[in-house]
């Protein structure tokens, strides 16, 4: 499990509920997407009488005013907030008419890690991002149709193309764990190659994402960093937090890796991306990951309703936030599967082709750092870049300058 470093006896109990919070918040709760619901049913409507809705809306603003630490990241006046949308929660007539009210509130932190439950466990987002996928199913799948893939959980398995190991890991939630994952890295131990495709991963546990991570390097290093809200008795804690990952299980695969990254990515697939691109053996190759990873929590909101509040602002290894930003890959690959065979999948191809690179059986691009005067995989490769050049977000809005 990642740990916190950074944190100095403060000479207040308080101070170890910070660790609590790093150490038990991610298990189930920084997966970007909540559950799936129950279907809807036939449910009459009943509209209750006297309902508090201002006290419902004093609760929710009251929450994130504590906990959400990203309000000066993103240049949102809270206060401002409360003070514009209040009056309308007063004049509100029904819990439809509040939880409108509110999602207009929570709407300019287009945070995909924000969202109400209603009494049926139906999920209400308060943002839905426009996003390129770099992902097509039916060309993954003539892509794999001879890779020997065995699938494992849903969304889960491996195989080996052209020569390399393959691994899909379309999530990080359950029943995926680590003897599962464990199972996959026995089957690669010999490959002189991996790939790992988490382009499709919109999130899960990210303390499995992290300590697979730790699979792949034989020393620690800080994968990411936190800020959090602490408790204003708590003193001596400094922001941001690091959080370590060691080397896991009785060996580490050190042979060249590609993981391929896509805007599909989110959450603890983000993390997992972010810690993977500083290690020397990995190359990042795909798109920008979608830069969502708040590690939310869930509150009753009253009327049997519940929201949820992000709880952490999460930076890459060069301290560059994630949430709007996401965490650029090694060499962009442009999507463009139009100049390709309907069969072939072009992440995959342009993968087994750095593989192929790395271990020495061919060359067909510069390595990293190069001048890019090599052919570059069929001028799918837009360009190089080193570990601390970064791609701006393919998205509909830009972070904050």
């Amino acid at each position: 499990m990642p740990h916190a470093t950074g944190m100095h006896r403060a000479g207040h109990s308080l101070a170890a509920g910070v660790l609590a919070l790093l150490a038990t918040a991610t298990v189930a709760t920084s997966c970007v997407r909540p559950p799936a619901p129950s279907p809807p049913g036939p449910a009459p409507h009943v509209e209750p009488q006297g309902a508090p809705y201002v006290a419902q809306f004093d609760s929710l603003w009251s929450r994130f005013e504590a906990v959400y630490p990203s309000f000066a990241y993103k240049q949102i006046d809270w206060r401002a907030q409360r003070a514009r949308f209040r009056p309308r929660a007063e004049r509100a007539r029904s819990q439809d008419e509040l939880v409108a009210v509110l999602l207009a509130m929570l709407a300019p932190l287009r945070d995909l890690h924000i969202w109400l439950v209603d009494p049926r466990g139906q999920v209400v987002p308060s943002y839905k991002p426009s996003r390129v996928v770099n992902f097509d199913q039916r060309r993954w799948t003539q892509a794999l149709r001879d890779a020997n893939y065995l699938v494992r959980a849903p969304a889960v398995g491996d195989g080996m193309v052209g020569g390399y190991a393959y691994f899909h890991i379309g999530t990080w939630k359950a029943p995926l764990d680590d003897d599962l994952l464990e199972s996959m890295l026995q089957r690669a131990r010999d490959a002189q190659g991996l790939i790992i495709d988490v382009r499709t991963n919109a999130g899960g546990s990210d303390a499995l994402a992290l300590a697979f991570a730790g699979r792949f390097t034989r020393k620690a290093f800080a994968a990411s960093y936190v800020s959090i809200n602490t408790d204003p008795r708590v003193t001596g804690v400094e922001m941001p937090l690091a959080r370590t990952i060691a080397p896991k299980g009785g060996w580490q695969f050190t042979r060249p890796v590609v993981v391929i990254s896509g805007r599909g990515g989110f959450s603890a697939t983000e993390s997992f991306v972010a810690a993977m691109r500083t290690l020397p053996q990995v190359t990042v190759i795909g798109d920008t990951t979608g830069g969502a990873s708040g590690n939310p929590a869930t509150y009753a909101l009253g009327n049997g309703w519940q929201h949820t509040v992000p709880r952490w602002l999460e930076y890459g290894p060069d301290r560059q936030p994630i949430e709007w930003r996401g965490v650029a890959p090694h060499l962009v690959i442009a999507w463009n599967p139009s100049h390709y065979d309907s069969t072939r999948d072009p992440l995959i191809d342009a993968a087994v082709g750095l593989l192929g690179e790395r271990t020495g059986v061919y060359r067909i691009a510069p390595a990293l750092g190069e001048p890019a005067t090599a052919r570059q995989l069929e001028g799918n490769i837009d360009r190089p870049s080193d570990a601390r050049d970064r791609v701006p977000p393919r998205d509909t809005f830009a972070p904050p300058r």
